[in-house]
């Protein structure tokens, strides 16, 4: 029986299995629909599944007509690995920017939450219509602090004609007085480095790690009278999530040094240094 290692048997993947969740990890942002497609085609996982990515951008880019006829005979005709492997690689966009809805129509991705992108070109939410998987939405929370913080996106309960539909999506429910997401293995966390990255003087790079390490640690006052700390709420997803995808994607980042600098404080927040070495 296949397992989420395997993929690791092919270039550009590694694979580690941490405390608390599997790791795969790689370069560009598309290798993620091969992913995905390894898990659907061996059983490993229920499709299609939430995406709760952390990216700079939002790679929402419509893929071009030869892509979409690519993808309209691949939902006819089931595709070998080799031959969807080498879709990702020849037919969708060497930019790595329309991967998202890519896997939309493929019916391997369903709702994306989308946190620290300053690239992004929807405000709040979108709805993208399929070809044959139905309506699928996008949500744009901003930096998970501002959304955890006073009248935040993940706050402020009084203002449900606008977060409705989000909160019902996204699974965020209130717990013992406080909110929280409550679902189990049924949704990916998705990580671009470039996220934790900052231009500055017409280049990119590594955002400081004490100082990413204190806005993580720092608690945010609630409009619901209590104090949340970011890095709780990303490692509790960590924890109950299926799977945690990482693509270093090295030239938004600022270069390979600048990516590195931003995996290492990745690493130490997130995972404990587990999947670094």
């Amino acid at each position: 029986m296949p397992e989420i290692s395997d993929l690791s048997h092919r270039s550009n993947i590694n694979t580690k299995h941490t405390y608390n969740s599997e790791v795969v990890i790689y370069e560009d942002h598309r290798t993620i629909l091969n992913v995905l497609y390894f898990l659907k085609k061996n059983e490993l996982g229920a499709f299609p599944i939430d995406l709760f990515m952390f990216d700079d951008h939002d790679d929402f880019v419509k893929p071009l007509a030869p892509a979409l006829e690519r993808i309209a005979e691949f939902n006819q005709n089931a595709p070998t690995e080799r031959e969807f492997w080498s879709f990702t690689e020849f037919d969708l966009r060497v930019k790595d920017d329309d991967w998202v809805k890519a896997g939309m129509e493929l019916g391997l991705i369903n709702n994306v939450f989308l946190f620290h992108s300053s690239k992004a070109s929807y405000s709040f939410s979108e709805a993208y219509q399929t070809q044959n998987f139905g309506e699928k939405r996008v949500y744009n929370m901003g930096a998970v602090w501002d959304a955890l913080g006073f009248h935040g996106a993940l706050d402020d309960f009084s203002n449900e004609a606008e977060y409705g539909q989000l909160w019902q999506d996204m699974g965020w429910i209130k717990n013992n007085g406080k909110f929280e997401i409550n679902r189990i293995n049924d949704y990916i966390v998705d990580f671009d480095l470039d996220c934790f990255s900052t231009y500055i003087a017409d280049k990119n790079y590594a955002i400081p790690e004490e100082i990413l390490i204190k806005k993580f640690e720092e608690y945010r006052r609630s409009e619901n009278h209590y104090y949340s700390q970011p890095l709780t709420f990303v490692k509790k997803l960590i924890e109950n999530c299926f799977l945690t995808t990482v693509c270093y994607e090295n030239n938004s980042c600022g270069g390979i040094r600048e990516s590195h600098k931003i995996f290492d404080t990745f690493d130490f927040l997130f995972f404990d240094r587990e999947i670094g070495d």
